[in-house]
């Protein structure tokens, strides 16, 4: 691929997280960070120094680390979790003024204890990999790819037939940074296992650093916006431009995974490719 032949190339910020790609019809239904309602969650998330010395059915994973324990009223059972540390470590107390509450030891330890999920964003990255697809709001789906905070570089070609997301993890100067970024749009894709497949269903695609919500955008957007004969838009959500709105020929797209490196850079890549309808 000549680099000649892309259509449109632009940086989006990200702060940590994953990028998720999604058709606008699916993406404004998407909150990310939003927070849940308490309604909404499913288990009590706790954390603590201390979990091991608390009874074994409060800590289905072991006695280190973060726990989760499905219930169907997470709330009641955080306040018998906290019910538990009163009684085991008296003198304790609980502070109850945030989303997360925190149960102070006499010691000074403290154990955390939330309600889980507390948004789509906190769902959809529970068990993330290098990437997944994530269902959500009923049958709205989007495409997720774990990215380093920083800025990742969106990439669409002039046959709007492939994506592809590149991040520069280290380059000596500028020079090095473009090179890598060419490296990534010049690879060629199939030498990486394919991946997940995406369905694109209408052309107008979203590609954000994925805590954004459709609420956090600075003026609105539709499909009009994007077409093949537009070129991307940067979009200002909750931080300026973390996100792009571009046009993708309808059908279904591969994910394939690449990393490279030179002596004086690496980047690591996603390229979503067009390989059927």
């Amino acid at each position: 691929m000549n680099t000649k032949n892309i259509a449109w190339s632009a940086d989006i910020g990200c702060e940590g997280g994953p990028v998720i790609v999604a058709n606008l019809a699916d993406f404004s239904r998407w909150y990310g960070s939003e927070p849940y309602d308490a309604s909404q969650a499913t288990e009590l998330h706790h954390w603590s120094p201390f979990a091991a010395e608390l009874p074994e059915i409060w800590r289905p994973a072991g006695p280190t680390g973060h726990q989760y324990l499905a219930s169907a009223n997470p709330s009641a059972a955080r306040a018998a979790l906290m019910s538990v540390v009163l009684e085991l470590w008296p003198g304790a107390t609980i502070d109850r003024s945030e989303a997360t509450w925190r149960a102070i030891r006499p010691d000074g330890r403290i154990l955390n204890a939330a309600l889980a999920p507390d948004s789509e964003y906190d769902r959809a990255i529970r068990s993330l990999g290098e990437e997944a697809l994530h269902g959500f709001q009923g049958d709205a789906m989007g495409y997720l790819w774990s990215a380093a905070p920083g800025m990742v570089r969106i990439s669409v070609d002039d046959q709007r037939d492939f994506l592809v997301l590149s991040q520069v993890e280290f380059a000596n100067d500028e020079a090095d940074a473009l090179g890598a970024h060419r490296h990534a749009l010049e690879a060629d894709w199939r030498s990486a296992a394919p991946g997940q497949r995406y369905r694109v269903t209408a052309g107008p695609v979203v590609a954000a650093w994925s805590p954004n919500s459709i609420r956090d955008l600075s003026a609105p957007i539709s499909a009009a916006d994007a077409t093949p004969s537009l070129p991307g838009q940067l979009l200002d959500m909750a931080t300026g431009a973390s996100g792009a709105l571009l046009w993708l020929q309808p059908g279904m797209y591969e994910s394939a995974l690449h990393y490279h490196a030179e002596a004086s850079w690496g980047v690591a890549w996603c390229r979503l490719q067009r390989v059927g309808e």
